[in-house]
């Protein structure tokens, strides 16, 4: 037995699935690069001289784009990312298919650019590469929190807008 969502909540999923192509990937690369955002300005911002109240604020809004962009993401997608894809018809078994495939070559990029980035600062420049605490934090949460959200990112990438209605 399934049940239906309040109607306040089915209207908001309503609207979100009504997003435009162009919106839902703003609200993908947000999701994406908020994280690492604030782990980079927080680095950052430990090396200047700013004033302590500007940190707080930026990187509260670096945080909510990740949280929220995930929230709206997993709205539009819903369980058309999943893999099992039970009660999926063969267009979005396709979707989802094609969206899991660049979700891996994505990761595969950006795992490839950091591992040359490595090499060359070690190999080339003579440079040593030590992670503190900090930094194995900042990865670790990234990696953990933003795996999960690539299908549902990649998904919304590459879904058309929606049919208009007459």
């Amino acid at each position: 037995m399934t049940s239906n969502p309040p109607r306040w909540i089915a209207s908001r999923l309503d609207r979100l699935s009504r997003l435009s192509r162009r919106n839902r990937r703003i609200i993908a690369v947000a999701t994406l690069l908020g994280l690492p955002g604030a782990h980079a300005w927080s680095s950052f911002w430990l090396t200047t001289s700013m004033p302590n109240i500007l940190w707080g604020p930026v990187t509260f809004v670096l945080f909510g784009a990740t949280i929220w962009g995930a929230v709206l993401l997993y709205g539009f997608v819903r369980n058309r990312a999943d893999m099992p894809g039970a009660g999926l018809d063969e267009r979005q078994r396709l979707m989802r298919d094609q969206a899991w495939i660049l979700g891996y070559r994505v990761l595969s990029a950006v795992i490839l650019l950091a591992t040359i980035a490595v090499g060359i600062t070690v190999l080339g420049f003579g440079h040593a590469v030590t992670l503190d605490a900090t930094t194995t934090t900042a990865i670790v949460l990234s990696v953990t929190v933003l795996i999960p959200v690539l299908p549902a990112a990649t998904l919304a990438w590459i879904e058309p807008d929606p049919v208009e209605e007459s």
